[in-house]
């Protein structure tokens, strides 16, 4: 989604279009890397840990769906 919201950022720049805007430029990056890190540790852990890190990689993304997407 990161670089799709990207790509939509340069379209729009380019036609001078309204566009997703910078808090999407960043937060879509910055929530991408929190979850790859939540999920790399769930891979590799075990028990209650990893479970937690797990659920972290759904909150991430429900928080992005609806910070971003859905208001």
């Amino acid at each position: 989604m990161a670089v799709g919201v990207l790509g939509v950022e340069v379209v729009c720049l380019a036609t001078d279009a309204p566009g997703p805007g910078l808090p999407m430029l960043i937060g879509h990056p910055v929530a991408a890397v929190v979850a790859l890190l939540l999920q790399r540790f769930a891979d590799r852990r075990y028990g209650r840990a990893a479970g937690m890190a797990g659920t972290g990689v759904l909150v991430v993304a429900i928080v992005v769906l609806a910070a971003f997407w859905l208001a």
